[in-house]
């Protein structure tokens, strides 16, 4: 049986799959997909990656999909992000995130031109994914009112978010939001949106937009404002960070 080799990820031939039917080998199964995007869904990092380790030295086996070697990896992978992305949501990540961090990544992905690369960075892209649910649901315990502000801040980076604007999302008054708030996450309104547009700038870093077109779709009042702020919060000004990244 001839398989197209790649690492620890193997792309089947197609002139091979009545021979990988009869020696009843094929696809990685069904079952070991459910058991670790399960993994994914339960928040559990650790889990999420002994069972990368496990599976990739057993070697995972997926069809060929496409003639070029490259792009059979990238197929899989983009395939691997959505399934990986549904089981966050149904461990509770808050959806608009996820989509939003699975379009950023698959972005990324399509512009990448290794394979070795791609397989990298994909385990890295389900070891945050995993994290991000497992912060997620420390959520449910907070009051409606507070989830409901969550999600809104989480779709609505791009326009105000001022503790006004949340208030009134929320039918409260923003003093009352605010105390609500700051009591349930750990944080103040102001400071828990202003990290949320960081953390979404240092992703965006990978697109090719300007520093200023980022600036201006997560709602700064400016590039300087901006360029400041991501300094204090990485050490680094967001210039520096893709050139490291490039």
């Amino acid at each position: 049986m001839k398989r197209e080799p790649f690492g620890t990820v193997y792309f089947m031939e197609t002139s091979d799959l009545f021979r990988e039917r009869e020696s009843g080998q094929l696809h990685t199964s069904y079952e070991t997909e459910l058991r670790f995007y399960a993994c994914i869904e339960s928040g559990d990092a650790d889990r999420v990656q002994a069972m990368m380790r496990a599976l990739l030295a057993d070697a995972v086996v997926a069809g060929r999909m496409a003639e070029h070697p490259l792009t059979r990896m990238k197929y899989w992978a983009v395939a691997c992000i959505t399934l990986a992305t549904r089981a966050a949501i149904r461990g509770g990540l808050d959806e608009t995130e996820a989509f939003n961090y699975s379009d950023e990544n698959i972005f990324k992905i399509d512009r990448m031109t290794d394979e070795a690369a791609i397989l990298r960075y994909l385990q890295e892209i389900c070891i945050r994914l995993t994290a991000r649910v497992a912060d997620s649901r420390r959520t449910r315990s907070y009051p409606p009112a507070v989830r409901k502000c969550l999600h809104y801040i989480h779709a609505n980076l791009h326009v105000e978010l001022s503790a006004a604007v949340l208030a009134a999302q929320c039918n409260l008054t923003p003093a009352y939001l605010s105390r609500l708030f700051a009591s349930s996450v750990g944080c103040s309104l102001r400071a828990y949106v202003r990290d949320c547009r960081l953390r979404y700038a240092k992703e965006m870093l990978a697109e090719s937009k300007s520093t200023s077109e980022i600036a201006y779709d997560l709602g700064f009042c400016s590039e300087s404002y901006f360029i400041k702020c991501f300094r204090e919060q990485y050490g680094v000004t967001p210039g520096e960070m893709r050139r490291r990244s490039s």
